[in-house]
């Protein structure tokens, strides 16, 4: 069964169209059911859905959720299609109808922008197999509480203590052994090879904008190794402000290449070769001028 919402969008706006189906149409008590959801918009919007995470909800529908999927597309330009897959048990007896819900959709900044009602007018026929008042999943069985000799048990347990021991052991000495391999590494020679490497990339045609990409991430490899601040995962002000505190030198050069990387990816920007080979050779002469700290004596 198939249905689709009569939307109108605002002006100058690809309006939504929510499609929704089920499959089977009908089922006996107890029995499964899948709850596809289709819902397409502006690319410049997400969607997500509400209202099936209620139980007493679903219950007021003969529906009880146990499982959903979620994934993302965008197939035209200017169009997103978000797909929804969730599965149902189902109870009751008859006709029974499709449980609403809500669409909420969200720009890129993650605001809310508008949250759509949606009652679909496909239904469900559910057929009796047992006693229709069941309203809840049952174990086929009951479980069997196993026999196991006691002394058996203690060996179990006593190997489990020996085993996870060894395990411990064994990742103490690789992280030792992994911490004595980094700090031999030379984290300015690695970054320089992988600019150098990047820079035979961008002359072989590679667009500058994941040029500037690879650029950042470079980047921020060499910081985390070199100074040992968390840059791999942190946004561009958290790296500024921990640079800071260590005082460390070609930091306005270090700062102009990620505030650079960032708008190229976030802001549109679009830099030409030759800016990107620019901004290569920036960042190879800042990587060139860093000295390790001095250790405190």
């Amino acid at each position: 069964m198939a249905h689709v919402s009569p939307l109108l969008g605002a002006e100058g706006e690809v309006p939504p169209r929510i499609t929704a189906r089920v499959i089977p149409d009908s089922a006996l008590v107890g029995d499964r059911v899948r709850y596809f959801v289709t819902v397409h918009h502006s690319e410049k919007e997400v969607a997500a859905l509400e209202g099936f995470d209620r139980r007493d909800s679903l219950a007021r529908y003969s529906f009880e959720l146990i499982g959903r999927k979620h994934t993302s597309s965008f197939p035209l330009s200017g169009a997103g299609t978000e797909e929804f897959e969730l599965e149902f048990a189902v109870f009751g007896r008859g006709h029974q109808p499709l449980p609403p819900f809500i669409v909420v959709f969200r720009d890129l900044q993650g605001r809310v922008t508008k949250r759509v009602p949606y009652t679909s007018s496909a239904s469900l026929f559910i057929r009796a197999l047992t006693d229709s008042s069941m309203r809840e999943l049952r174990p086929l069985k009951p479980p069997l509480k196993p026999s196991i000799p006691s002394f058996l048990m203690m060996s179990v347990v006593a190997g489990v203590f020996v085993v996870a021991g060894m395990v411990l052991l064994l990742l103490f000495l690789l992280k030792r052994t992994v911490r004595n391999s980094a700090e031999r590494v030379d984290s300015g020679q690695v970054a320089q090879r992988k600019l150098r490497k990047l820079g035979s990339s961008l002359s072989a045609g590679m667009p500058p904008h994941e040029c500037y990409e690879e650029l950042s991430n470079i980047m921020r490899s060499f910081l985390e190794n070199h100074y040992r601040i968390s840059a791999l995962e942190a946004v561009t002000q958290e790296i500024e402000r921990d640079l800071k505190k260590i005082g460390v030198a070609g930091f306005e050069s270090i700062m102009n290449l990620l505030k650079q990387a960032d708008l190229v990816k976030f802001a549109d920007c679009h830099p030409d070769v030759e800016e990107s080979r620019q901004s290569l050779n920036k960042a190879s002469e800042v990587i060139r001028s860093t000295r390790l700290p001095k250790a405190e004596g």
